[in-house]
């Protein structure tokens, strides 16, 4: 049995209650006064990947440890000590499990997954995330929205135009990010940070690692990308097939085209030590 699909509006009333009581944001379980005075645990549940949270999210939900659909765990390993599951020591009779990804195929499949191991009380966001902004804006989003495409990264306002100050965020001087207080990040965040120096990001925006053997999306600021090659790591910027480094926004061409030039590269320099 699937979860309940919650509509846009429904999530909205939801999410108003939950976090307007007192909530600390790291992904522990929130507590919600419902009318009648009676106490329930609600959970925020993001059922994507790691990469993705890192530039958006709704606010409470905690990051998700996983780089690939496939290979996600929440609420199923026999271990109830692992500090990187959401669910880990979840009450599953008596928590409201709220599950969203972007277009609420992911967390629909897996809530059934969820069903079958004992949680009872399991809500699903209906149509995603993309859904929500387009017709309720960015209320409780923080950031942007990744996408699987060339762009990789959308604002809130492409789903619902809105006073629009927030198309880049800009770091001031004490810590804070200029634009909406729904969704910005303050200054000890864990979320839209460079992922080698861990500075805030003005533009939220992933880029592949320029080592053709690695590929991997991360978050990087311009002097880190300048640093490091455009690379994630310093073993990979001593890789020895590179791409060229790309400084603006655009992404890479596909692969097979690197990996033939350098390719050639390398039988040049051997016939001609």
């Amino acid at each position: 049995m699937r979860a309940m699909p919650l509509s846009s509006s429904e999530w909205k009333k939801r999410l108003n209650v939950t976090n307007s009581s007192e909530i600390e944001f790291d992904g522990t379980t929130n507590t919600e006064i419902t009318s009648k005075d009676q106490r329930r645990n609600v959970l925020l549940l993001d059922v994507r990947n790691g990469y993705e949270w890192d530039i958006g999210h709704f606010q409470g939900a905690k990051r998700p440890d996983v780089d690939c659909f496939r290979n996600t765990s929440f609420g199923i390993s026999d271990s109830e000590r692992i500090i990187s599951d959401p669910l880990a020591g979840v009450d599953k009779a008596s928590t409201d499990i709220m599950m969203y990804c972007t277009g609420g195929i992911r967390c629909d499949v897996y809530s059934v997954i969820l069903r079958q191991k004992g949680f009872q009380n399991l809500y699903t966001l209906k149509g995603g995330i993309t859904q929500y902004l387009k017709e309720e804006g960015h209320f409780k989003w923080m950031g942007n929205l990744f996408v699987f495409d060339s762009r990789l990264s959308v604002s809130p306002n492409v789903f619902k135009p809105i006073n629009a100050t927030n198309k880049r965020r800009r770091v001031l001087s004490h810590g804070e990010i200029e634009g909406d207080q729904d969704y910005l990040a303050f200054g000890n965040s864990t979320f839209g940070r460079c992922h080698l120096c861990g500075s805030l990001l003005s533009e939220m925006r992933h880029r592949n690692c320029a080592n053709l053997d690695c590929n991997r999306l991360i978050l990087s600021c311009q002097e880190c990308v300048q640093e490091f090659k455009g690379c994630c790591s310093t073993i990979c910027k001593n890789a020895p097939r590179l791409r060229p480094v790309l400084y603006d926004a655009q992404p890479y061409e596909r692969w097979h085209k690197y990996r033939d030039s350098i390719c050639s590269t390398q039988n040049v320099r051997k016939n001609n030590p």
